[in-house]
């Protein structure tokens, strides 16, 4: 499946844990995603919304992604 199809059904705009949901990630870890600054998002008044576009960039880049090699 390519990048750009992977959340072609979903809102340009997500909220946090509507952003966790399609990560498959509590609400709490996709805030802290935020916060680090490894998921982009903007905030608007009190309100934090995540572009569709920075959920496809945190899938794409690699530093996201834990390898395990065997012992």
């Amino acid at each position: 499946m390519r990048y750009t199809e992977m959340f072609r059904n979903e809102p340009d705009v997500l909220t946090v844990p509507e952003a966790a949901k399609l990560l498959r990630i509590g609400k709490n870890q996709a805030y802290e995603l935020v916060k680090n600054g490894k998921l982009s998002a903007i905030k608007l008044g009190k309100k934090i919304i995540v572009p569709k576009p920075a959920l496809v960039d945190f899938c794409r880049n690699e530093r996201n992604y834990l390898v395990l090699l065997p012992k």
